[in-house]
């Protein structure tokens, strides 16, 4: 069984996360010169997001699915909620196919670094919705 009970969920929470993100003054500064667009695939449930760093929006949905981006990022929610949280080593998740990472991948595993402070703020919004079963030890 997923930790999502569906799609609603994963747009809820990561989608709202994202939104976060792509505002993080950190994220903007290092994106704001390019064009990077991030196509999050998620399965079990099926789930997509697009987080837009130039445009600084985020779509969820059938608006995300066929909107073009220049990377695209499959995995698990499960491994989604795991990762947005600090639980799940990219590097080490690519290795063993539990994360696929297609298009520039240089610009999106740049990022990395400045993953941190979003995973904060996914915990809280995990918390403030009352949904502390979802959050990683």
């Amino acid at each position: 069984m997923s930790t999502f009970k569906d799609a609603d969920e994963v747009y809820a929470y990561i989608g709202k996360a994202m939104e976060a993100c792509v505002v993080e003054p950190a994220f903007v500064e290092a994106t704001k010169d390019g064009s990077l667009v991030v196509k999050i695939i998620q399965t079990a449930p099926d789930a997509t997001i697009l987080v837009d760093f130039p445009g600084q929006k985020v779509l969820c949905g059938d608006a995300a699915v066929d909107a073009p981006s220049t990377v695209q990022l499959r995995m698990s929610s499960d491994n989604a909620n795991r990762f947005w949280q600090g639980k799940l080593n990219f590097t080490l998740a690519m290795a063993q196919r539990k994360i696929k990472l297609e298009g520039k991948r240089s610009t999106a595993l740049g990022l990395l670094p400045l993953t941190g402070p979003i995973f904060d703020t996914y915990k809280t919004i995990l918390a403030d919705a009352g949904r502390t079963d979802l959050i990683v030890d």
